[in-house]
């Protein structure tokens, strides 16, 4: 599947070399959600404007020169080596400027449907690579991808196959030093989260409410919520509640109805049949359980044997 770029005022000056089509078809790069590639340079005049509501990732590593995007809402940000630009499928369109010329960069149109690219973004950043060193590599082993194109011989094709392999190692491994960094900053947010709804558990906590206090996106919020505990944030929600709970009710011989509406439930019934399917019992078993077994320890607090 190729992706066709919708363009405006680009100049025959402009330089473009794709990824070859064949080696977007059951290769390194199609089990790893490439659509698209290449190599561009552009001049002065260079405009492109991308497309909304994509149904894939745009990445873009700047390898010489300097280039600006100038997003919907107007902001404008200036990227050189060793840049990159990561922009949503889900984000807003943008465009492409150069600031200084010539302006050449590695770019990729990568299926938002990809388990290996976890976005670092809910909606377009810039992230840097580890060293400039990593981004020139990358494109050195793509410049020799493409030199292959017009061999004819099984053996070229196979070098070809042969650096996408190497290309993809080098590509994954510097995204996710990226990512990691990303998601480390994202999970500082996440954890003041979840002290914010431990303190505050009769509030309802529902996706919006999290998506203000943190300032990310729900649908990003979603996400990072997903890779981080392999959970939906309502239900991380819900499993913070109900072990608090469960303490209560163990620890503080509190009512069922007491602790229903300290953690938020506007009934007693409600609360009972979460708890049941959180747990695989009932509140009320849970204090009976609480009860036998204080019953059971002697004054001393030690257990004999």
């Amino acid at each position: 599947m190729r992706i066709v770029r919708e363009y405006n005022r680009i100049p025959q000056s402009c330089v473009e070399r794709f990824i070859p089509s064949r080696m977007l078809t059951d290769t390194v790069f199609s089990k790893m959600g490439i659509l698209n590639g290449g190599i561009s340079t552009f001049h002065e005049g260079s405009y492109i404007k991308r497309p909304t509501k994509r149904a894939y990732h745009i990445l873009i590593f700047t390898i010489s020169g300097k280039g600006s995007f100038t997003m919907e809402d107007d902001t404008t940000v200036v990227t050189s080596l060793p840049d990159i630009f990561f922009s949503h499928a889900d984000g807003q369109g943008h465009i492409h400027l150069p600031h200084t010329t010539p302006w050449t960069i590695l770019w990729f149109q990568i299926s938002r449907e990809c388990a290996w690219l976890v976005p670092p973004f809910d909606d377009w950043g810039i992230l840097t690579a580890s060293t400039p060193e990593h981004a020139v590599r990358l494109h050195t082993i793509q410049e020799s991808i493409l030199s292959e194109e017009l061999s004819t011989h099984d053996e070229g094709r196979r070098v070809q196959e042969l650096y996408a392999e190497l290309f993809m190692i080098y590509l994954k491994r510097e995204l996710r030093m990226q990512q990691n960094h990303a998601l480390g900053r994202h999970q500082v947010q996440m954890n003041r989260l979840w002290k914010a709804v431990a303190t505050s558990l009769d509030k309802p906590w529902d996706l919006r409410d999290m998506s203000d206090f943190t300032g990310i996106s729900r649908a990003h919020l979603s996400r990072l919520c997903m890779v981080f505990y392999g959970k939906p944030p309502g239900e991380k929600v819900r499993e913070i509640k109900m072990e608090h709970a469960r303490s209560l009710l163990r620890h503080f011989n509190c009512q069922v109805s007491e602790v229903s509406e300290l953690i938020g439930y506007e009934n007693t019934s409600s609360f009972s049949a979460a708890y049941k399917k959180h747990f695989g019992y009932s509140p009320k078993q849970e204090t009976l359980l609480a009860g036998k077994a204080a019953w059971l320890i002697p004054e001393s607090g030690v257990l004999p044997g």
